[in-house]
């Protein structure tokens, strides 16, 4: 099968989680004989082909304002930029360009920010059939996150109203749809969105590495990881006051980058415990050195990739019942999900966890993650694929879940 993946960034471009997912997706689909081509935006002003992995990596320029990456312009450009990605022409005329060329048996969007919508369009155009995966909350706000950096926001404001009009409208253009969690799911319908489509949730893979031997200190002292953006919206602070209840003989590691005057700010705050400031670390180096993961996120996460990471690791966690986390986490056996901010609960979830057997934990989390193994995504995605470019007389009810 011929399979064109659009998503706004990809390989070496990661500010997501989605760009993680969409680079295992794509490489999988090749690794399984598919012939796969990947369609993003790059920093450049001209066009550029890649080999990666057996994926073909067309990167398209940018057809807007700025880059939007890196630095954050004045506010009224910023709103241009916005409005413009709303529906953006001279990106529809780019990817229908793409697909004339490379004329794949279907198009499977993702991410869409500069881009926009209008890539569907293209695709119909053309005869090309749509698969599209939310993976973020751009489709209602072009904040992408539903939070203005103090609280959530509503989906049904004017403004959530206002900038996603055009889009609700053209998301009929789209022929099967799937989402990362029922909550995104369950959002995206009750807002109207791909009302023509079948609707399905499959859940983003995770690589399965080899698990640390890591165990919990007889002393019931424990090592607590938190791993992330370091700022407001991921809770990073409610992590910090959990280590600071929970007293001595709990450390906690931070890995992440955030907004300098921020960190200084909090690593003045909390001086009196005991932290390691990592900064940036891979996955692979992070986990092995702790016993629990903190995910303390204050906004309504589409799914919560980091938590299928620990649990992959044999990590079990500790998270915010906000958005899809509470779906992948089973209570009890592979962590709990808390009240965002409620730090008396998080303190008591990871005395629970410390109280329980270490090598029960592991196991658990090991078998548990199982589930998002790259095979078994990768089928459910061929399945939808198949069904979409085989048989469209029948369609599948609007409800059906995979998981």
């Amino acid at each position: 099968m011929k399979i064109a993946i659009l998503n706004t960034l990809y390989y070496p471009y990661r500010i997501g989680g989605a760009e993680v997912s969409v680079q295992l997706l794509a490489e999988a689909m090749a690794d399984q004989g598919h012939e796969v081509s990947v369609i993003s935006l790059h920093d450049a002003p001209d066009s550029r082909v890649d080999q990666l992995h057996g994926v073909t990596l067309y990167r398209l320029p940018l057809r807007n304002l700025y880059w939007p990456f890196t630095g954050s312009p004045a506010r009224p450009l910023r709103l241009l930029w916005h409005l413009l990605d709303i529906y953006n022409p001279l990106a529809r005329l780019d990817v229908s360009r793409l697909l004339r060329q490379i004329q794949p048996d279907l198009l499977h969007t993702n991410n869409l920010a500069g881009f926009s919508v209008a890539v569907w369009d293209a695709a119909h155009a053309l005869g090309i059939p749509v698969v599209h995966t939310t993976r973020d909350y751009y489709l209602i706000h072009p904040n992408c996150t539903l939070y203005d950096g103090n609280r959530n926001q509503d989906p049904g404001s004017l403004s959530c109203r206002l900038f996603s009009l055009i889009k609700k409208w053209r998301s009929r253009r789209v022929q099967q749809y799937v989402a990362i969690s029922n909550h995104v799911r369950a959002l995206h319908l009750r807002l109207g969105y791909f009302r023509a489509a079948p609707a399905k949730v499959i859940y983003n893979s995770v690589a399965q590495p080899l698990p640390s031997s890591r165990s919990f200190p007889a002393n019931g002292g424990l090592t607590l990881g938190y791993l992330g953006r370091i700022e407001p919206a991921k809770g990073v602070e409610t992590a910090l006051q959990v280590c600071r209840r929970l007293g001595p003989g709990y450390r906690l590691c931070l890995a992440g980058r955030g907004d300098s005057a921020y960190v200084a700010r909090l690593q003045s705050t909390y001086a009196g415990l005991d932290l390691a400031w990592l900064g940036h670390v891979s996955p692979d180096e992070f986990f092995p050195d702790i016993d629990i993961l903190l995910v303390p996120s204050q906004w309504a996460e589409p799914l919560g990739r980091v938590v299928l990471e620990a649990n992959a690791h044999g990590v079990p966690v500790v998270a915010s019942d906000a958005g899809g986390i509470p779906e992948i986490i089973s209570a009890g056996e592979t962590g709990y999900a808390c009240p965002a901010g409620d730090i008396n609960a998080f303190v008591t979830a990871a005395q629970r966890l410390a109280a329980t057997d270490r090598q029960q934990l592991r196991e658990q989390c090991l078998a548990w993650a199982t589930q998002f193994s790259g095979d078994r995504i990768t089928a459910r995605y061929i399945d939808v694929y198949q069904t979409l470019h085989t048989d469209q007389t029948e369609p599948l009810s609007p409800t059906q879940t995979i998981t």
